[in-house]
Formats: C-alpha cells, structure tokens, sequence
C-alpha cells in the first residue's frame, strides 16, 4: 500500500514531534514545516503532491488561513486540517469554508477524537460527499451537486460533534429546523431528546414557564407540576426558533443558563441542572438587534458560538430539480413527475419564500390539477411569465446548464439594483455606471484564479481550457488589479 505523504505545519516542536510519531505508526511519510517559508518551498519541491497537510493557525511569519489559501492553489487534491485554539475555531471555521476538511481543537486532550477525523482523511474513498448528501435528505435537505448548500451541510457534519453552542442564519423559509434536526442526529446527543420551541409563537406571559416550567400553585391554574423545557431537553438538544423575538426579561434568564446549566422553576426554591446542547436560529440580523438596543450582546456571544448561515433558495437554483423529485416522491398518488420545461421555469423563479413556497406550490398545484406529470401550464401564472433564456448555440452541451444559471444570475442582478433606486434624485449615475464596467475586471480574474488552482498553475492548460491567450491571462491578473505574474 502506497505510503500517504503528510505535511505538518507547526512552529511548536511537540506538536511537531506528536504529530509526526502518531502519523508514522499509521505508516505515513512525514514531513516538518515550522514557518510559511517552509511550507512555500516544500510546495515547490514535492511535485507527488502531499496526500494531506495539519496547519496551524497561528504561525510567526504566516496566517493559517493565508497558507491554506497557498496549499490548495498549488494542491488542490490535498486535505487540509486546521489546528487551532478554542477562542479561534470561528476562524477555524472559516478554514472549512475555504476549502479545509477539518479542525483539530488544542490542546489535543481527545486522542480518540483526533485520530477519528485523521483516519477519516487517510482512509477517505471519494464518496463522502454522495453518503452525505443521503443522510442529509433524511432530514429534508435536499441538494444538488456542487450546491453551495452542499459545503453548509460539510460543515454542520463536522460542527455536530464539536461540544459548542451553534446559532443558524437563514430567511424565512431556508429549513434551519431541519438543519437543526440534522446537526442533532449528527452529535453524540442524537440518542437524547431533541426540542424545538419557537420564541415567536408563544405570548411572553408563558414563555417562562414553557422554558423553565413550574410548581404545583405558582400561580392560579397551576394544578399539578410541570416540567419546562431545559428539563424535557436534559443531556440532549434544544432548539430555539426565532431566538430575535424572545423578549428582554427572557434573554436574561436565557443566558444565565447558557452560562451555568442552572435554571429554576415557576414557584420553585431549589435550582435545577440540565445539560443541554443549544441551537438557535433567526432570520433577524442579530448583530443589528444589539446595535438597535433589543437584544443582549452578551447572549448573542454565548448563542453564536459557531454562526452557520443556510443560503436562500435563490442562490442554490440548481437545487431546485432534486428537492421537487424528492417532494413528489414521498407522495402516494400522482404526479410522479415533472416536466423539464416546467423545472426550467421554477428555476427562473426568486423564490422569496424559500423552500417552503417551493413546496406550497407544487402542492397547491397537485391540488388543482389532476395529471400524470406536472407540465408548465400546470404552474402558477407569476412563473410563467418570463420567457426562457436559451443557451449559446456554441456552447458545448455540458455548458448549458451553467450557462443559464449565469444568465438568470446577471437578470437577477439587473433587477436587484433597480430595486435600490427608490428615487433617481438619490444616485449618483456615474459611479454606478463605472463600478459595474468594474465588474469585468473582477469576474475574470476570480475565473482565472480559479482555473489556475484546478489546473495547478498551468497557465497553458488554462489557456486551451478558456480557449483564451496566456497574454490575456497576464494582462487579466495583472493589469486589472490581482498583481499576479
């Protein structure tokens, strides 16, 4: 069996030595680099590529962030783990969301945990994205390849397991209880009970008694004792929905337990114990919350330990296809189908209400139409009134869908900022003008970055591939502003 080539980057010398013993019993061939430099010339001089790299996050002469930004782009096929501290894993985080597989959190106290996320990437097939997409879905996410829900879902996986307080972002819509749902089957906890309560959904007079309970005759209509939630929720996870509308008089208990694990019933005397796992979700932006005096900073610290931000429907239209079939599919009678043509105009959609609107229409038309498949003129007029954009005749059948989504993104922006202009009297028509033609510059040379690191810094390759001049690669990367030779 070929031996795994690993990199270790660490100016730490024990970390360095803990490393390279552990990996070697797992009969891997090792290498040391103790600053940037050392990572730049190890790149250079090993064309086999390493198989993966541990990269600290702090280094004297290097950001972590920076290196794996240099690792992919000259290696894209090796795996990434980030080392890091707890007060950085936000930027750990970050990590993945460039590109990292994994964090590993110093001090090194669960050996057992560490060498599980090691072996998973010594021993990893190539299929861990198709196995994951199925576990999703049990949960009722649904996704396409290559969707950026995709990378959310990679992260939450490796998030679920980490002993950290986790708050979901999305628009109304998005799914955030299914995500929440997902990250508690996904932990250690998925045995235990999980709990959701929305914030928004009950009168603030019961709200502290449904989270904390409350005793036999704390009140008139108290008959009998009754368990709050932090107790229904022990040694499991608990869901609060809609977190930004919990009044001011609950954060201050909310957070009291966050920081503690006590709480105390309506009308009790003695303190209660529960251990909890809190997930939180809004489609409040929280931080402008606190600006604007109506929610706690310091419970927003505590509930964000990680941020996780699920993408609207809009900017994962390629979505769309999987989650109608997977919809059609959990139903007993028909449609079974959809037509393409119809796919097309859901597609073209902006969907301001997310997947869930997603799915009351297709219900509210297989309640209004009785057919075998669902055809275009089975769908809402507001869908149906834009005409479809086809696709370059030059383009190779491989590029249309691509193609489309690029066309359908650039009338989506068209009309984004002609919804800015409330006013001609407020904009300042030059500007917008010049910073739009900016815009060439900047999509281009994001192409071509991209393509350089799929293609490891073969600027012929790229050339042929984009069937563009190596001169035009220069002058995009270097005249319009990368500074890149």
């Amino acid at each position: 069996m070929e031996k795994k080539r690993m990199l270790i980057v660490d100016d730490e010398t024990e970390v360095t030595s803990f490393f390279t013993y552990l990996l070697r019993q797992k009969n891997c061939d090792v290498t040391v680099a103790n600053t940037g430099k050392d990572v730049d010339r190890l790149l250079r001089g090993q064309p086999a590529g390493f198989h993966a790299a541990l990269v600290d996050l702090k280094l004297p002469d290097a950001d972590g962030l920076e290196l794996l930004r240099r690792i992919k782009a000259a290696q894209p096929s090796c795996e990434v783990l980030i080392m890091t501290g707890y007060s950085t894993i936000k930027s750990a985080v970050t990590a993945m969301q460039w590109g990292a597989k994994d964090y590993l959190e110093k001090p090194f106290d669960d050996l057992d945990s560490l060498e599980r996320i090691i072996d998973a990437v010594l021993e990893s097939s190539g299929h861990e994205e198709d196995e994951l997409s199925k576990e999703a879905a049990q949960y009722g996410i649904m996704y396409a390849e290559g969707s950026p829900m995709a990378k959310v879902v990679a992260i939450a996986k490796k998030l679920a397991k980490k002993a950290i307080h986790i708050l979901i972002e999305g628009e109304t819509g998005t799914g955030k209880e299914l995500m929440a749902r997902f990250l508690h089957g996904a932990s250690s906890r998925a045995q235990q009970p999980f709990v959701a309560f929305n914030c928004g959904a009950v009168p603030e007079s019961l709200l502290e008694s449904e989270l904390f309970g409350y005793e036999k005759g704390a009140f008139t209509g108290a008959l009998k004792a009754r368990k709050g939630l932090f107790e229904l929720a022990h040694n499991g996870t608990l869901f609060l929905d809609e977190i930004g509308e919990a009044p001011p008089s609950i954060q201050v208990k909310l957070l009291r337990t966050l920081e503690t694990g006590e709480f105390m019933r309506i009308g009790a005397e003695q303190v209660g114990q529960s251990n909890i796992r809190f997930l939180s979700a809004t489609n409040r932006n929280l931080e402008h919350e606190v600006e604007m005096n109506r929610f706690r900073s310091d419970l927003l610290y505590r509930l964000e330990g990680i941020k996780l931000s699920i993408p609207p429907l809009r900017e994962r239209l390629q979505d769309i296809p999987a989650i109608a079939h997977a919809f059609l599919q959990k139903r007993n009678g028909s449609p079974k189908a959809i037509d393409p043509n119809a796919l097309e105009l859901l597609q073209r959609y902006d969907w301001p209400g997310n997947v869930r609107q997603l799915i009351n229409v297709l219900n509210q038309t297989i309640a209004l139409h009785e057919c075998d498949t669902i055809g275009p003129e089975h769908l809402p007029a507001i869908l149906r009134e834009k005409p479809a954009i086809p696709a370059p005749s030059s383009a190779a059948p491989g590029q249309h869908a691509i193609l489309r989504e690029i066309d359908l993104e650039c009338e989506r922006f068209v009309e984004a900022i002609a919804r800015k202009v409330t006013s001609i009297e407020e904009v300042d028509f030059d500007y917008v003008i010049k910073r739009i033609k900016l815009l060439e510059g900047e999509v281009g040379r994001t192409i071509i970055e991209k393509g350089l690191s799929e293609t490891r810094g073969d600027r012929k390759l790229l050339s042929k591939k984009l069937n563009i001049t190596k001169r035009t690669i220069r002058y995009i990367l270097n005249e319009k502003g990368s500074g890149t030779s």
